[in-house]
């Protein structure tokens, strides 16, 4: 379909030929719930065309908000389900049918990034054991020949911790100065896309951060 274009349009029971006279991106068109545009418009034509479809449609407003006491919330939803099913013109959707759904999405996100977290972790073990690996025997040879011209096993362990805190402190480094930065920066870019505008709190992920280093020190 193109901007010019003759298509047949039918709502409800009646049908007829309409020309196109633009194209609309839903995402973007605005609805009654803010930016997630869960029930955003479908349709754009102009009011003469609905009047024409539907006109015992009396009012074209978007939606009507109707809030309850929790207490009665059962009984009220009970009784507007009755008065929509009865009107075939009204539509209905609640607060919980909006909190399920949005449960639904993240945690099908969280699974998701949690299992490419994994996978990455996965990687990053295996490259992990291939280097150590790789590197042994050079640096087996390379210890050998130092405790040849000398050194005392003392100052290889000495050497070898002051190595591992070298290699310690530049990661944390790395991680505070880009890592940390980076990582707020997404977290507020996603969820103000994900939650209509709002900033979710950046959580530093220590029980996986903890999980990797744990490993890797045991592995060593």
């Amino acid at each position: 379909m193109d901007v010019g274009a003759a298509i047949e349009l039918t709502l409800g029971q009646e049908t007829v030929t309409v020309t196109i006279s633009g194209l609309f991106d839903a995402s973007k068109a605005a609805n009654g719930h803010g930016a997630l545009a869960m029930d955003s418009a479908a349709l754009f034509a102009p009011e003469e065309l609905f009047r024409e479809l539907h006109p015992e449609i009396e009012s074209f407003d978007y939606s009507r908000s109707i809030v309850s006491d929790p207490k009665k919330a059962e009984s009220v939803e009970h009784s507007l389900q009755e008065l929509v099913s009865s009107c075939s013109n009204l539509g209905m959707d609640t607060i919980a049918t909006h909190i399920e759904y949005e449960k639904m999405q993240s945690s099908i996100i969280f699974g998701s990034l949690q299992a490419l977290s994994c996978l990455i972790f996965l990687i990053g073990v295996v490259n992990l054991i291939n280097t150590t690996l790789s590197n042994q025997i050079s640096r087996k040879r390379e210890n050998s020949i130092l405790r040849s011209v000398g050194l005392t096993g003392k100052q290889l362990c000495r050497m070898s911790v002051t190595e591992g805190m070298c290699h310690a402190l530049f990661a944390a480094f790395t991680v505070l100065i880009l890592g940390l930065p980076i990582s707020m920066a997404v977290c507020a870019e996603v969820s103000k896309k994900s939650f209509a505008g709002a900033v979710v709190p950046y959580q530093f992920p220590f029980l996986q951060m903890g999980c990797s280093s744990w490993c890797c020190l045991a592995w060593r």
